[in-house]
């Protein structure tokens, strides 16, 4: 598959997103965390590990997410991505957000790391332990096929997961796709997404 569909896509993407947050005031965003939260708990009755991310300003809010998943006795793991893009995987930490507490490839406004706080990472393949895996993504087709940013973590890193688990991806509500998205050999589909006002649509 040539890179530009993908490319386009994303660029159109991203500036739809851009102009939905900007259209979200608190109340909404608020809104939204508690209704992703609520759909996302009943992916999980009873108590496990659960990967989540943290989110950026722009992406559907997953702070209230991980607290009401630690709340209900889950265990939850977030990803750092290191300098090749590989995702290492660390317990959450309430109220942190992705600017302050993920790791960026340098030269991309990350941080360093040292010895000390490495030393309680969990590796690569702690998603194989996981129940749930809930992903970033700017747009899911009716296949499951996910249009990530581009950098190829996630679907690296799902190479790991428990084939049983399943995997879904957190959207703005009508960031879903109509047509069929572009998808590679190494793309990983996903089992479902939940949206932002709640919505859950299980697609395999």
């Amino acid at each position: 598959m040539s890179a530009a569909p993908k490319h386009d896509l994303r660029h159109a993407a991203r500036a739809r997103r851009r102009a939905l947050a900007a259209q979200t005031d608190a109340d909404g965003r608020e809104a939204a965390a508690q209704a992703i939260a609520e759909a996302v708990l009943g992916f999980v009755p009873d108590p496990g590990r659960v990967a989540v991310y943290e989110s950026l300003p722009d992406e559907p809010p997953t702070g209230r997410l991980v607290e009401a998943l630690l709340e209900a006795g889950h265990e939850v793991i977030v990803p750092v991505v290191l300098d090749d893009f590989s995702l290492e995987w660390r317990y959450a930490v309430r109220g942190a957000a992705a600017d302050e507490a993920t790791v960026r490839r340098p030269g991309r406004g990350g941080r360093s790391v040292g010895v000390d706080e490495r030393r309680d990472w969990l590796g690569t393949d702690a998603i194989a332990t996981c129940d749930l895996v809930v992903t970033p993504g700017l747009s899911v087709d009716s296949h499951g096929t996910r249009l990530g940013q581009g950098g190829g973590c996630y679907d690296r890193a799902l190479q790991h997961r428990d084939p049983g688990a399943p995997v879904v991806t957190l959207l703005h509500e009508g960031e879903q796709s109509t047509t069929d998205l572009p998808a590679d050999p190494h793309d990983v589909p996903v089992d479902g997404y939940v949206t932002t006002t709640g919505r859950v649509v299980r697609l395999r």
